[in-house]
């Protein structure tokens, strides 16, 4: 339970389409305390029907407001709920094109990704590039270098040799 607020700061809730309080069995009292913090800070991003009665639109769906589950998979008790929430979540994802849609970005995100990690790769992995890198991160970390100068400076080495 103490990890709710963890989890408020740094945004999550913004993201979330269900919440699982896993565990619930061990401490209920904590289990509810949880579950009425993490539905207390959806109610203030929006992303539940607030206080008030009127619905506000969850990040991506005005049909789907995000979940919070209490259940323990230990004793399989809640895991029904669970379960019958994500196959409707699925089924109006699917129905509305979310979820290809989802998919699709998902797709272009990893493409880039993998281009940048390639990039990386391939700078790094460059002899001109790895033959200059160590003078260069010396003078930047003494201060005589600046570090978007000594950047430049790497990055224009790398790209004479790619289009050699």
């Amino acid at each position: 339970a103490g990890d709710d607020l963890q989890a408020i700061k740094k945004g999550v809730m913004e993201l979330a389409d269900l919440v699982i309080i896993n565990k619930a069995d061990i401490d209920a009292d904590a289990a509810m305390r949880a579950e009425a913090q993490i539905t207390s800070a959806m109610r203030l991003f929006g992303l539940v029907n607030n206080a008030m009665g009127s619905e506000q639109a969850a990040s991506f769906d005005k049909n789907w407001h995000p979940q919070v589950i209490q259940l323990s998979a230990l004793h399989n008790k809640g895991v029904d709920v669970f379960w019958q929430a994500v196959t409707q979540f699925k089924a109006l994802q699917t129905a509305n094109g979310q979820l290809a849609a989802r998919r699709q970005q998902q797709s272009l995100a990893w493409m880039w990704e993998r281009i940048d990690a390639g990039l990386k790769q391939a700078f790094r992995q460059d002899p001109q590039v790895r033959e200059r890198l160590p003078g260069l991160l010396a003078e930047v970390a003494r201060g005589e270098v600046a570090a978007s100068t000594a950047a430049r400076s790497l990055l224009a080495l790398a790209s004479k040799g790619w289009n050699a």
